[in-house]
Order: C-alpha cells, then structure tokens, then sequence
C-alpha cells in the first residue's frame, strides 16, 4: 500500500472511531495489517498529523487527537467562517446534474434503517465534501475538509446518540432545494442553520455528560 492510501484508511478508522479519541496508534500492529513496512506507515501517520488527526507525542509515538467541548466549538466557528462565503460559488457552477447527484444521496440518506448509522454518516460525509467541491475554490475547499475530518468522529456519534439524522437529513434536503432553485441566500442561511444547531447540541452534550 501506497502511504496515501495507509492514511486514507487510517483516516477512515479515526472518522469511525475504530481508532477512538485518545487511543495509542499501535504502529507494528497497523504495519502488519497493512502489509508494509514502518516507513510507508510513518509517513502516513505524518500526513495525519498534519491534518491534526493524530498528535506525535515524544516517546509516546502517535495517538488519536481528542478534542475538548471549548475546541470543538471552536472548529464550528471555523466552519462558520469557511462555508457560507463558498454558498455564491456553488450556485454558480452547480449544475442540473449536480443537482440530481446531491438530491439522490438525500434520497438514500432518509431511507437508510437506523441500524446502518455508519453507512448514513459515510454517505453524509461524501454529501459534505462534493458540496463544497462544487465551489471550485480548491484551496478553500482543502481547509474546509481538514475541519470536517477533525470534527466528523464527534459528529458521528453525536448523530448516532442524540437522534438528530431526521434534522441533518431534512437540513441537506434543503440545501438541495436551495441549490435547485439558484438561491444564494437561501443556501446561506441554510448552511449557517445546520452548522450552528449542530455545534450547539454537540457541545452542549459534550459540556453536559464529558467528552462523547
């Protein structure tokens, strides 16, 4: 394996919490399941940390970065400052196909059983990431998915504890409806909606019963 894809599918363990907050990266382990040897791995775990998903800790080696309520509040702020600018240039660019894509992914979203929470987030998280891309702003695009991926593990499961898909599916619904009827201060403010309620009911549960 190439360390693009080692980091690829570390990230995804990370995402998943198959690799949880905090928890040491056994790198003989994960060198022997991927089949390579350290060297591949250590740059992988390099590019990782600088995404800020993993912290190199001096003779501790890797662990998974765990954020607190205080940081994770401030990543949405992050988010709130990044995303909505790009809402302009969406609507320029998007087009009827595009439309159709995202509104097919919210199709399945809303159909997925309660029991497929990693299949809902996975595709909730490809839903995210080709939004924004339809901006064209390649590097605005590239920081905006650093502080998705920072944020998607305590994303997950807040989804998955509070109960809040029929919110996050009925948010993106509207953003589809935004996008269809070329509506730039609609998909605005629907961003800004679906941001700000998440940060709140995220640290607010996270302030409330300790780290999720």
């Amino acid at each position: 394996m190439r360390p693009d894809e080692i980091a690829a599918a570390v990230r995804r363990a990370i995402h998943e919490r198959v690799l949880p907050p905090g928890q040491f990266v056994n790198q003989d382990e994960l060198a022997r399941q991927f089949g390579v040897s350290r060297i591949p791995l250590r740059e992988a775990l390099r590019t990782l940390a600088g995404e800020g998903l993993i912290t190199m800790r001096p003779g501790q080696g890797a662990i998974v970065a765990e954020l607190n309520a205080a940081e994770v509040k401030e990543l949405y702020g992050l988010r709130l400052l990044l995303e909505p600018p790009l809402a302009p240039d969406i609507i320029e660019n998007v087009r009827r196909r595009d439309v159709s894509e995202l509104g097919a992914i919210v199709t399945s979203l809303a159909t997925l059983p309660p029991s497929s929470s990693a299949e809902w987030a996975d595709l909730g998280y490809s839903f995210q990431r080709r939004f924004y891309e339809l901006s064209g702003r390649r590097h605005a695009v590239r920081l905006v998915v650093q502080v998705l991926n920072l944020v998607e593990p305590y994303a997950r499961m807040h989804a998955h504890l509070s109960g809040a898909r029929p919110a996050i599916d009925e948010n993106r619904r509207q953003l589809v409806e935004a996008l269809s009827a070329g509506d730039a201060d609609a998909l605005v403010a629907t961003v800004v909606r679906g941001i700000e309620h998440t940060r709140d009911t995220l640290v607010g549960e996270m302030t409330g019963y300790g780290t999720i």
